[in-house]
């Protein structure tokens, strides 16, 4: 070979990792814009957008709650101001109005320290917080591709719970939690006890925990519910105590045919009430009943994936924000980014909390859910850290 064909091989191995170079370049730009750049864009416009359309619009009722606290009233209405049936003419601003502070008595307390400062601070600060809560919850999951943190932050439940200011974000971080320290029987019972006192359909956990032999941490967080529920109500003077099942009741009559669940399915499909009810009840009976079905290797992930379904087919109120918690079991089944992970970003064919009660637009959250429990349960095994 001559000395001139040595430089224009050369030359031509340059050119190639040069290509080579631009090539890897380009598609980590990609990936930065797909990952980080597009949530990034999709959450600020949707929260920016917010704060002349009644940004934090949920936790205004967490704040009104903490502020009522604060000032020494009730938080709770009236029973004689609840509606008698379902009151169909409602907004969300009337809902609101009417129903003023849904929540038990421990989240008025939690929220009483947001009422002490001005709203617009308050939601600031809890807008922050529900980020940190994401972000610490897939860690604590052990997702280590980053990209799995950019498609989270782009979905609709995310987004929404987001602009919303709901309890979501919180409510996944202490799934992350009970996962992370299911074998310390006090840590467990605790976070399972606040997460039921805080949203009572998450009451499956405990489904979990038995199905498990975590017997000592479902008694302890069974205890813990009970206790902090009771504390928290003597600290208001067992205000709206009694009339708070009614409260619930009226509420649940009144918005159940609004959102994703499986109730307001079945009231789309002319169903009773009841009758839908009990069609719930089946389907979320169904998915726990599947749990005995699990490889050896695999039961707690099962059990636990299927009690998070369960709680979301058992409840007759669903949200679009309430699929977030679906991420914990994804989470968990695939920690690097997969085909799986994508699924939630459907909901932006309809990007609202609300379904109005059209079939389809409940059906895609339905479909969804047994998409996503479908993949976790068809997961490879995760191998044990060495």
């Amino acid at each position: 070979m001559t000395t001139g064909q040595q430089v224009s091989l050369g030359g031509q191995g340059k050119v190639g990792v040069s290509q080579l170079g631009l090539h890897d370049a380009a598609r980590r730009a990609g990936s930065v814009f797909l990952y980080i750049v597009l949530p990034a864009l999709l959450v600020t416009a949707v929260i920016g957008g917010s704060f002349g359309d009644h940004f934090a619009f949920d936790f205004h009722q967490f704040w009104q709650g903490g502020r009522d606290v604060v000032n020494g009233h009730s938080p709770y209405p009236s029973a004689g101001s609840l509606p008698a049936g379902n009151e169909e003419s409602l907004d969300p601003l009337g809902i609101q109005h009417v129903f003023r502070f849904p929540y038990p008595a421990p989240a008025a307390l939690a929220m009483a320290p947001f009422g002490l400062l001005p709203f617009t601070l308050a939601a600031s600060i809890f807008l922050v917080c529900s980020f940190a809560a994401v972000f610490l919850a897939l860690r604590l999951l052990g997702v280590s591709d980053w990209r799995c943190y950019g498609v989270v932050f782009a979905s609709m439940p995310t987004v929404g719970a987001l602009r919303l200011g709901t309890f979501t974000p919180l409510l996944l971080l202490g799934l992350a939690l009970v996962w992370r320290y299911r074998s310390r029987r006090v840590v467990v019972a605790g976070v399972v006890g606040c997460l039921i006192v805080a949203k009572l359909f998450l009451w499956p956990l405990l489904v979990w925990l038995l199905v498990t032999r975590r017997f000592a941490a479902a008694a302890l967080a069974l205890v813990s519910a009970v206790t902090i529920t009771i504390g928290s109500w003597a600290v208001l003077g067992f205000a709206g105590l009694g009339e708070y099942p009614k409260l619930l009741s009226a509420l649940a009559t009144t918005v159940q045919g609004r959102g994703w669940s499986t109730v307001a399915l079945g009231l789309s499909l002319g169903l009773s009430a009841a009758t839908a009810k009990t069609v719930a009840l089946v389907l979320g009976g169904a998915a726990l009943a599947v749990i005995p079905l699990a490889p050896r290797e695999k039961r707690d992930l099962w059990a636990f994936s299927l009690v998070v379904a369960a709680a979301i087919l058992l409840s007759p109120i669903v949200w679009l924000h309430y699929f977030l918690l679906l991420v914990a079991p994804l989470a968990l089944a695939y920690p690097t980014l997969s085909p799986a992970w994508f699924i939630p970003l459907g909901f932006w064919v309809w990007p609202f909390q609300e379904t109005g009660g059209d079939i389809w637009k409940i059906g895609l959250g339905l479909a969804a859910l047994a998409a996503l429990c479908a993949a976790v349960l068809h997961a490879p095994p995760r191998p044990r850290p060495s």
